[in-house]
């Protein structure tokens, strides 16, 4: 994550993950549920990434203007998710 990135800077919340494009594996269904109930939001980066994180034992962290998801499956490869974008 960026250190640089105040996580109690108030975001509105845009574009999540449709849960499935161009994916080897579908974003995990409970986090799909999240980043579609975070659309249009404006709350903290900190709410955000907590509630992401509540769903998944995925690593959530911040990228250049989306809250990312790092996967690994049962064969031990990673799978970075989109899974919303933020302004």
């Amino acid at each position: 994550m960026d250190a640089n990135v105040d996580l109690n800077t108030i975001k509105t919340f845009f574009d999540p993950h449709p849960g499935f494009a161009g994916a080897i594996i579908p974003l995990p269904t409970a986090v799909k549920r999240i980043a579609d109930g975070l659309r249009g939001k404006k709350i903290s980066l900190r709410e955000a990434l907590a509630e992401i994180q509540s769903t998944t034992n995925g690593v959530v962290s911040i990228k250049n203007g989306w809250i990312a998801l790092k996967l690994s499956d049962s064969s031990n490869r990673t799978h970075m998710f989109r899974v919303i974008r933020f302004c």
